[in-house]
């Protein structure tokens, strides 16, 4: 695990390619097909008659409404430019000695562990057993000086999810010697799957959360985690001032008052994951069931590798990702987006296309 690649490369493929970036589809980065909610969009544009004064040094009021949101103190709340953000401040601060990792998973955790000199070790999720976690297998890879567990509900790029109840359990197999990080980043797409609101009961238990995927602001950079108090003031206490800038600020208080959005949303995502996966499913495609507004699809023996279809559709405008680099998946997987009914039909007959020659 030492390449760190991301979806997300409109900026890179509109210049090779000289097309303009709006006529890139991209379905290698998970972003909610809705687009931004009209509000978000209007407080942020809102926010730069401000811009000629520093934003908020630690992001007061957006901690304060996070609060109120999930019904916790402030004190449990850390508000950062973007979840990635905090996923390298946690190590940095904390400094656990050994941290067990479960794969596949975000490039972006064992990049911060390994600058933050902490051992890694590795739980590789098996594709024949759908990438379900076993939490008892799980606190029996312990080493004796595993000071850190990592993991992401939904995970990515698998999108199978943990129920709190197995989150729970490895928090408390942790208790007095370790702690338990959960990237929830896709969470809001399977809200009653999070576990943020259990953190004021585990000392142990910190939850990453971003804004950017569901509420379709990439760009802006807004996410938060949330964690047991003292170690909330000691992450608060290393961090960088003005992380949030107010365009982010503005957006992401606007964002937690969109029910409406959120509800929409819930009501149409599996409706076109369901749709998506069927089709994939038609041109040969074995697709992993996920919660999230992507899917990890397995390309047959005999068919083009991953980078040989992902470079083939990014010559027609259209990105994919290519899961290689996502240990221990090889170069057979592919994760998908999931964008507009229309939008995944025109990717089904490029699929179709490049894999079978028509």
């Amino acid at each position: 695990m030492n390449t760190f690649q991301h979806g997300g490369g409109v900026a890179r493929a509109s210049r090779r390619l000289g097309l303009d970036a709006s006529a890139i589809l991209d379905f290698s980065a998970s972003i909610n097909p809705l687009g931004m909610p009209e509000a978000v969009l209007e407080a942020a544009r809102g926010s730069l008659t401000q811009a000629v004064h520093y934003p908020e040094i630690d992001g007061a009021s957006l901690r304060g409404a996070l609060a109120d949101f999930h019904g916790i103190s402030p004190d449990h709340i850390l508000p950062g430019s973007g979840s990635t953000e905090l996923i390298y401040l946690l190590p940095r601060v904390l400094r656990p000695r050994r941290a067990l990792l479960v794969t596949p998973a975000f490039s972006e955790y064992e990049r911060s562990l390994k600058q933050g000199e902490t051992a890694v070790d590795y739980f590789p999720l098996r594709p024949e057993d759908g990438f379900r976690l076993d939490p008892a297998r799980l606190l029996g890879r312990l080493e004796a000086d595993t000071e850190l567990v990592v993991l992401a509900n939904p995970g990515n790029p698998t999108g199978a999810t943990i129920e709190p109840a197995a989150l729970e359990a490895i928090a408390d197999g942790l208790a007095n010697r370790g702690v338990l990080l959960v990237d929830e980043a896709f969470i809001d797409f399977d809200p009653q799957l999070s576990v943020i609101d259990r953190v004021p009961s585990h000392s142990n238990l910190y939850v990453l959360r971003s804004l950017t995927k569901f509420y379709a602001i990439p760009g802006l950079r807004a996410g938060y985690l949330a964690g047991p108090a003292r170690g909330v003031a000691r992450l608060a206490a290393a961090r960088p001032p003005w992380s949030l800038s107010s365009p982010a600020l503005a957006a992401a208080l606007a964002a937690l008052g969109e029910e409406g959005y959120r509800q929409q949303t819930l009501a149409l995502i599996p409706e076109l994951r369901r749709q998506l996966s069927d089709g994939l499913e038609s041109l040969g495609l074995t697709v992993f069931p996920g919660a999230a507004n992507y899917l990890l699809a397995q390309i047959p023996l005999g068919m083009r590798d991953a980078a040989s279809l992902a470079a083939r559709l990014e010559e027609q405008g259209v990105l994919i990702r290519c899961c290689a680099n996502f240990p221990p998946l090889d170069e057979r997987y592919i994760r998908l987006a999931v964008r507009s009914e229309f939008e995944n039909r025109r990717l089904l007959v490029l699929l179709d296309d490049a894999l079978h020659g028509h």
